[in-house]
Parts: structure tokens; C-alpha cells; sequence
């Protein structure tokens, strides 16, 4: 056995020769360790890049998450916008926008496109009367005003305007004019 510095090495031949792998030992020991891995530093350094990083990735994502129902949420008050307004414009027009005295009480015995201004339901029912449940959280208002002639011929303005209670972006209004009769 021969002792070369603090690494002992037996010779696997009975001349006295040292084998390839105790040579390889012998020299790896003498030389200086290079540093492999990160140092506490750069590990705390990353971390906090990567967290900023992530923090800001989540404010995205729930932003995105947060406002992915307001398209639905306008389109559906378009469609209640734009239903109220033909049921509206069906109507006849008597006289510059005035209400009819033949009609009922109810949208459902409603005569005349005046007999629609100043409406104002919230939740929005059918023709009817029933409480349409599913859109509960929309508020719709219709006003009506004569307005001036358009090209000599008289008309009445019909603006229906759709609401929703806790988004107001969710926001739809419409303008349509009836001429008389």
C-alpha cells in the first residue's frame, strides 16, 4: 500500500503498479473543488423574480377571469333592449306620441306607443306581466316624446334603456322613432 498525501491507494498488481481508477482518486484529491449549484444569494434573488413574475400573471389572469361575463352580461341587455323596442314600435301612433284612453292597465292590453312612456320595471316582465326570474338583476325604462317631423312626417321617439344592478357596464339603449298612423 502506498499513502500519496491523505489518499491511500493499494496497488491491485503485485508489481507495485497503481491501477487507472486509483491514479484518477489520487488526482482528483489534489486538485481545488470548482463550486457547482447556486449560492443562498442567487437563490433568494430568483425566488423573488419568479414570484414578482407570478404576481403579476395571477393579477392578469383574474382580471380576465373577472370581466369574462360581461359580454354576456351586454348581450343579454341588448336582447332585452331590443325586445322591449318592437314590442314598442308595433304599436300604433295615434297622435304625436300620446297614450290611447281605450287602453287596459297591462302592457298586454296596450294600444299605442305613448301608453309605454314612463315605464319603468325592474326585474323585466313578458308582455304579459310575468317576472322574466332569469333577468332579474335588469332594470328597463322606456320613454316616449314626440319629436320633430322627420322629412314633414310626424314621429314619436322611443328610447329603451337596460340596466343591470351590479355591472354598469352591462348597459344597452336604443332609439327608434314610430311615425303615426
Amino acid at each position: 500500500m502506498c499513502t500519496k498525501g491523505a489518499v491511500s491507494v493499494r496497488s491491485s498488481e503485485a508489481d507495485g503498479t497503481i491501477s487507472d481508477d486509483a491514479r484518477r482518486l489520487a488526482a482528483a484529491s489534489r486538485q481545488p473543488s470548482t463550486q457547482d449549484g447556486f449560492t443562498l444569494i442567487e437563490l433568494v434573488i430568483g425566488i423573488v423574480v419568479l414570484a414578482v413574475g407570478l404576481t403579476g400573471a395571477m393579477l392578469v389572469f383574474t382580471q380576465t377571469v373577472a370581466r369574462s361575463a360581461d359580454p354576456m352580461l351586454r348581450q343579454q341587455a341588448l336582447a332585452l333592449a331590443e325586445g322591449y323596442m318592437d314590442e314598442v314600435l308595433g304599436k300604433a301612433n295615434l297622435t304625436n306620441c300620446s297614450p290611447d284612453p281605450a287602453s287596459g292597465s297591462t302592457r298586454a292590453t296596450w294600444l299605442a306607443v305613448g301608453d309605454y312612456d314612463g315605464l319603468d320595471e325592474q326585474p323585466p316582465k313578458d308582455i304579459q306581466g310575468q317576472v322574466l326570474a332569469n333577468l332579474a338583476d335588469y332594470r328597463v325604462q322606456i320613454s316616449t316624446s314626440s319629436a320633430a317631423p322627420l322629412n314633414g312626417v310626424n314621429a314619436c321617439r322611443v328610447v329603451v334603456t337596460v340596466t343591470h344592478a351590479t355591472d354598469p357596464g352591462a348597459r344597452a339603449e336604443l332609439i327608434g322613432w314610430r311615425t303615426e298612423d
